[in-house]
């Protein structure tokens, strides 16, 4: 298990009448990972490193941070998979269900990007880092801590190549949802039976398209990492940089 910080100094400038400035260098993530071994037999999840925590913002002194959130993601080594012979479909269906969503980016027969991805992003690799919850509490809302958050993530953990991907969707609607029973399971029908999803989940996807997000097939959001392989010297390797 290991336990990682990760801050910036950006700030944001306040617009108009907008609420007043909060200093974002602040805020940073305390995050916690597991890290499973791949080099004997592993099972297909053994790829799927999963990173949560929590969002903070320090004070003037320690015992001045305030948890404003937390934050969870999964960086997907599908490249590692694919050399050790185990199949993309495998890995992404052996987490949980909403991993499972992201299969529809991926040929389960070929364990390689769609013919959609590939002609309209042209990731230039083959790893994915999945944003999968992020949640500001609401007295600490209105002042931009869970686009910066994200931003926190994928800069600190995002792939040198490949695709960041979401589903934007307000959760924590689903807390008080009603359910209803299918063929003797139970499901909650998120779109139709729960006032105020769809103008929440729709302001939700204006904001991660401020973030370079694009709107892909299912209702996900791809941002690919930047195809501009810039080669250092010395040893012929490519590091990507996002700006």
């Amino acid at each position: 298990m290991t336990s990682k910080q990760l801050s910036s100094s950006c700030r944001r400038k306040p617009r108009g009448k907008a609420k007043p400035s909060i200093e974002l260098a602040s805020v940073y993530l305390e995050l916690k990972s597991r890290v499973e071994p791949t080099w004997d037999n592993p099972e297909p999840d053994h790829y799927i490193v999963g990173l949560d925590g929590d969002v903070m913002v320090s004070g003037s002194g320690e015992e001045d941070d305030v948890r404003v959130g937390c934050i969870s993601a999964f960086n997907v080594h599908l490249g590692h998979a694919y050399d050790d012979g185990v199949p993309w479909f495998d890995v992404l269906d052996a987490r949980s269900a909403d991993m499972a969503l992201y299969a529809d980016l991926i040929d389960s027969e070929e364990s390689c990007n769609t013919e959609w991805v590939e002609s309209t992003f042209e990731p230039f690799g083959t790893d994915l880092l999945i944003l999968d919850r992020i949640r500001i509490e609401p007295e600490h809302r209105g002042h931009g801590y869970g686009l910066y958050a994200a931003e926190l993530m994928i800069s600190g953990f995002g792939p040198s190549t490949g695709l960041i991907a979401c589903v934007p969707a307000p959760y924590e609607l689903l807390k008080n949802a009603p359910i209803r029973t299918n063929n003797g399971g139970v499901r909650i029908n998120r779109q139709h039976a729960i006032p105020g999803w769809e103008a929440a989940e729709a302001k939700l996807r204006k904001h991660w398209f401020t973030t370079r997000f694009s709107a892909a097939p299912g209702l996900r959001c791809l941002r690919p990492v930047p195809k501009r392989p810039k080669t250092l010297h010395g040893n012929g390797r490519s590091k990507i940089f996002r700006r």
